[in-house]
């Protein structure tokens, strides 16, 4: 449960402003106006469905809402603010709300239990959009279509099914002006994560048990795992970084005819498969890879030290290129500088004043020398027509190269250097690393502390938890910088232990929910379809085994359109 003031909303209205236009292709609202009309509707004949007593409940909804809801009236109490909960068909099932102005207001209005708040029904809104499109949505005033909705602020959000990924329901929260609305959504985001999370216990006993062996399995290792499940397909991150959506969906035809064996052809070779049966049809299967990311390393490769993962190997010959990518943050030059050993040029292009500059000074010099390892970072910043040179001298640039990206979507002449080098590493946030993470963690302790002369303090479990879970903007350097805060502030100096309270306020956000985690797969997934496919979304979408429109909806809520 979170708890929040919201300032009081009850006498402040919003200001009009000017309808939108109608054109379909301007933006989601003008899109949102247009299925309205193409509905049939008016603004004034827009209105909440009636409730029919017909209509059947959702009643895994229900439960999984019900500790979430219960006691939200008290939080609301005196805000001005009113929360609705729906089904998936729109229908409300329930409701939190204090006794003000704008609770009666929206009674009156029809916006009541089991009332009806599709689109279809009700034109946009913060249930009805919400459903349509997957996605969170802010509607303010007259930015509404129907009339008895613009004296309203809302932020709606659907709830997802974190096992199925299928969309159960919606929830919205309404105010009546616009300056409050900045707390919306981080509000409405926690219920709908506390809503979801509960979700799990709610579905069948062989699904959950399912669920919580993946987990298990996943949680504390970084072993390549899917489960399969009568609903269910769940991958861990290390699995999507090597197969593709046809290998999951061969392993997936393989465990429904019964007939996994020990190894089976892959798109990256022959890969071992452990299997394990949970329940009465559910399947976890651990995969061995061709080169096991536990595996020794060649010689030309040394071990990297921040926890970077290979991801596509060559085949056992001598590597002269090495792709390494990852967020801002995460460790990725270190990594390239283990990779490339010690004595490698470290060319950073950012430092140069254009991309111009970069090729001509720093780029074509070290590769026309060929004087030993060569780490080119941040090759993004290259003009296409510079890296298409690139690519050309790839061949005959040394004995090492290291390329550096940090872009998790790169465009295609920057993709088209990755292809061509011999092996790639991915380097993972720091919030994905599990144990590793912890780690991590705990050097970056001892090693701040040694530098201001004090004894290293002891981290506890919370602690550790606490701050590998972070997805921090600018990874190691923001990780850097709340340690810092935690040893130089009032309770860090000469403490013996750090806990969770020694955080700063900035960092005291628990590890990302489970169904965060999630949608992280499925990002992954949907980011290799594409990248697969060229960013044609129509192969994509067939590649993933998905219709064009849930690809573009998903698309739209990880932020990838």
């Amino acid at each position: 449960m979170v708890w929040i003031t919201l300032p009081d909303l009850s006498e402040v209205t919003v200001p009009r402003t000017a309808h939108p236009s109608h054109s379909p292709d301007a933006n989601p609202l003008d899109l949102a106006w247009r299925r309205s009309e193409l509905s049939g509707l008016t603004p004034h004949s827009a209105r909440p469905g009636a409730p029919d007593p017909r209509a059947a409940r959702s009643h895994r909804l229900t439960e999984a809402a019900r500790p979430v809801m219960d006691g939200l009236d008290t939080v609301l109490q005196d805000t001005g603010a009113s929360l609705v909960l729906a089904d998936r068909e729109g229908r409300v099932i329930r409701t939190a709300r204090d006794n003000a102005r704008i609770s009666r207001m929206l009674l009156r209005r029809g916006v009541d239990e089991g009332a009806e708040l599709t689109e279809e029904a009700l034109g946009n809104n913060g249930i009805g959009t919400a459903l349509e499109t997957r996605a969170g949505v802010f509607i303010h005033g007259e930015q509404h279509f129907a009339e008895v909705l613009r004296d309203f602020v809302c932020y709606g959000h659907p709830i997802i099914d974190p096992l199925t990924r299928r969309l159960v329901g919606a929830v919205n929260l309404t105010g009546m002006t616009a300056d409050a609305s900045r707390l919306f959504a981080p509000f409405v985001r926690k219920v709908v994560a506390d809503i979801e999370a509960r979700y799990v216990d709610t579905a069948r006993a062989d699904d959950r048990e399912l669920w919580r062996r993946f987990v298990e399995r996943t949680r504390s290792s970084d072993t390549a795992t899917c489960a399969f499940g009568d609903e269910v397909v769940l991958a861990s991150h290390s699995s999507l970084e090597r197969l593709d959506s046809r290998d999951l969906v061969t392993l997936r035809r393989l465990v429904e005819r019964d007939d996994v064996g020990e190894v089976v052809e892959l798109s990256v070779g022959a890969v071992g498969v452990a299997t394990s049966r949970v329940g009465r049809r559910g399947h976890l299967l651990d995969l061995t890879f061709p080169e096991s990311p536990g595996a020794p390393a060649p010689a030309t490769t040394p071990a990297p030290t921040l926890a970077s993962r290979i991801v596509v190997a060559a085949p056992a010959t001598a590597v002269r290129s090495h792709a390494v990518r990852g967020p801002s943050g995460s460790g990725r030059s270190t990594t390239a500088r283990a990779i490339a050993g010690p004595g490698a040029r470290h060319l950073r292009l950012a430092e140069a004043d254009d991309a111009a500059t970069a090729w001509r000074e720093m780029v074509a010099p070290a590769l026309r020398e060929r004087s030993g390892p060569v780490i080119l970072d941040d090759i993004d910043l290259l003009d296409d027509a510079d890296l298409r040179r690139l690519a050309a001298r790839m061949e005959s640039a040394g004995d090492h190269l290291v390329v550096v990206t940090s872009r998790d979507d790169p465009r295609p002449a920057v993709t088209a250097i990755l292809d061509l080098c011999d092996r790639r590493t991915e380097v993972r946030p720091l919030h994905e690393r599990g144990t590793e993470g912890e780690e991590i963690v705990r050097r970056m302790v001892a090693d701040l502390a040694a530098r201001r002369g004090m004894r290293p303090p002891t981290v506890t479990p919370r602690f550790l938890d606490a701050v590998s879970g972070l997805d921090l903007p600018n990874g190691l350097v923001s990780l850097r910088a709340i340690l810092t805060e935690c040893l130089d502030g009032p309770t860090g100096r000469g403490a013996r232990r750090l806990d969770v309270g020694d955080l700063p306020a900035r960092a005291r956000a628990g590890r990302p929910p489970t169904p965060g985690e999630l949608a992280r797969g499925e990002y992954d997934a949907i980011v290799a379809a594409l990248a697969e496919c060229n960013g044609v979304r129509s192969r994509a979408a067939k590649r993933l085994g998905i219709s064009r429109t849930t690809l573009y909806a998903r698309m739209r809520e990880f932020g990838l359109s």
